[in-house]
């Protein structure tokens, strides 16, 4: 989760061009009306602020997107925006963007933010307008990555947990159809991080909003999350003897030569890193140190790392980061966990727990993160937020009854938000309603992917805010939940690629399907294993 969307989008995303987006899906809607006209249409507390028609190529982003964007804008399609402003209460102001494309799929898509908010998700209304969607984004009810809008006022952290991406939903369908003169066949939501946890605040809250949700490493179990990162930056400012890139390297290393072989094939990647046992007490120095190996310290800092986080008494609050196993020195170093700086909020979890935890629960400016107990920490954010921002229901009865569908996924590599995060969720919703999920809702996981994307795995495949590769149903994840909704093939396996630089304009290095879980992909014994065509998905051993 990074409150800094811009910015960590601007760091984290190859600059790709999108034209090489493909449609598959029929595109048989055109506009009904003027793009202009719709200033003048009442909608519910709604105030349009600016409608207008954008030339093929010609969107001009907002400043602080400008250079980011500037790759990506000349493939864009025209389309109607519209820019507005919806008001459910006196203290709520929830802007949003809605692009409305020439020619269109008959198809609404709603794109979740990510972080705090408090912006527009340009990448994601990109994704969705090169795939022929009427495509929307809100900011969540405020603007800018800062904590402090909600002090004071209520109501803007309702519109924040959960009311401003359904508002958005209701009205920007509803301009929709004032468009294009006609019903919505068909509503997803596609969101990754902040958005997977708004994915699934609309599954449980509203399930009438969406015929299907793609839902990304979410923050949904949002207080233990913040529990999780507070535990990290508490340890992170303990250390001494901060890991530096060669002993990154060195474990990294080791940790593959000892796990990688279990799949049956040797690429660098841990299908399973759950299971895998490797001990970092093996890279202790046995004399002087030589740079690569670790202090008896450090070896205490990689086990604490990789285990359960534990209350003050012992007793088990969430789970470590396990699942980066393999991935040590990419995945670590993306929240600077091994020894950064908190002084000052400049990591990913600094931003998160001096923003969240004096602002939202404790409601003071000073905060002492080093010493404050983590189960004191956990009962007073989930009495004080965890109604209005946790999204852990697990009764999914009424999406399966309508014949609605999920599609989740997560980075095994992922700091920001551990992958169990997902699995225990997933098979809560089993427990609850009594029979495995298949039928509905799937989860994918993706071995060596970060948050959201990149990673030293295969990350390409349709993923939220990520616009690259083929549209279709075996490379593309949102393609892949269309289908699943409305000709009802269910996804089998969505193949992921990693591609040189992560550039999809780029040769294409490695391909692996993603399976669903709890199944993983192995080896045929025959042909590349750099080609998904020769992998299956199987049940684990």
């Amino acid at each position: 989760m990074n409150p800094r969307l811009p910015i960590a989008l601007a760091t984290a995303l190859p600059r790709w061009s999108v034209a090489v987006l493909l449609m598959s899906a029929p595109l048989v809607g055109h506009a009904d009306t003027q793009c202009s006209e719709l200033l003048n249409r009442p909608f519910s507390d709604t105030t349009l602020t600016r409608t207008e028609e954008v030339a093929a190529g010609a969107f001009i982003a907002p400043a602080e997107w400008r250079d980011m964007l500037k790759p990506w804008l000349s493939g864009l399609p025209a389309f109607c925006r519209v820019v507005g402003v919806i008001r459910p209460t006196t203290d709520s102001q929830i802007e949003f963007e809605l692009w409305l494309p020439q020619t269109w799929n008959r198809r609404y898509l709603q794109v979740g933010n990510m972080g705090f908010a408090g912006g527009i998700a340009y990448t994601g209304l990109i994704q969705g307008l090169q795939n022929g969607f009427a495509v929307a984004s809100t900011n969540d009810g405020h603007f800018g990555p800062e904590t402090g809008w909600m002090q004071g006022h209520p109501q803007s952290l309702i519109d924040f947990g959960y009311r401003a991406v359904h508002f958005t939903s209701v009205v920007a369908r509803q301009i929709t159809g004032s468009y294009y003169g006609g019903s919505i066949p068909y509503s997803y939501f596609s969101g990754c991080s902040e958005g997977g946890r708004e994915g699934l605040v609309e599954a449980q809250r509203y399930p009438e909003d969406f015929s299907g949700w793609l839902v990304g490493s979410p923050s949904n179990d949002w207080v233990r999350l913040m529990v999780f990162q507070l535990s990290k930056v508490q340890l992170a400012s303990a250390l001494k003897e901060p890991l530096t890139a060669a002993q990154l390297d060195n474990l990294t290393t080791a940790t593959i030569e000892s796990c990688d072989a279990a799949d049956g094939v040797e690429d660098g990647v841990i299908e399973q890193p759950l299971r895998c046992t490797f001990d970092p007490q093996k890279l202790q120095c046995k004399g002087a140190p030589d740079g690569r190996c670790l202090s008896p310290q450090q070896v205490q800092l990689v086990r604490r790392i990789y285990a359960p986080v534990k209350s003050a008494s012992g007793a088990t609050l969430l789970p470590g980061l396990q699942g980066t196993r393999g991935v040590e020195a990419s995945s670590w170093e993306f929240p600077r966990i091994t020894g950064a700086n908190t002084a000052s909020p400049v990591t990913l979890y600094d931003q998160a727990v001096l923003g969240f935890w004096p602002k939202w629960v404790y409601g003071k400016d000073e905060f002492n993160y080093k010493n404050q107990d983590l189960a004191d920490a956990r009962a007073k954010g989930e009495a004080r937020d965890g109604s209005l921002l946790d999204a852990t229901r697990s009764d999914l009865s009424m999406i399966r009854a309508s014949g609605k569908k999920i599609i989740q996924y997560h980075g095994w590599a992922d700091s920001a938000v551990p992958a169990q995060h997902s699995i225990v969720y997933y098979e809560t919703v089993e427990k609850t309603l009594g029979r495995p999920n298949g039928d509905f809702y799937r989860l994918f996981l993706a071995p060596s992917m970060m948050h959201c994307w990149a990673g030293p795995g295969p990350n390409i495949f349709g993923a939220a805010y990520a616009p690259g590769g083929l549209f279709d149903r075996e490379h593309h994840a949102l393609a892949a939940l269309t289908e699943w909704v409305e000709k009802g093939l269910a996804p089998d396996r969505i193949v992921a690629t990693k591609y040189q630089n992560d550039d999809p304009t780029k040769a294409a290095i490695r391909t692996r399907p993603l399976c669903p879980y709890p199944q993983i992909a192995r080896w045929s014994g025959t042909g590349s294993t750099e080609d998904a065509r020769n992998f299956v998905c199987s049940a684990s051993q």
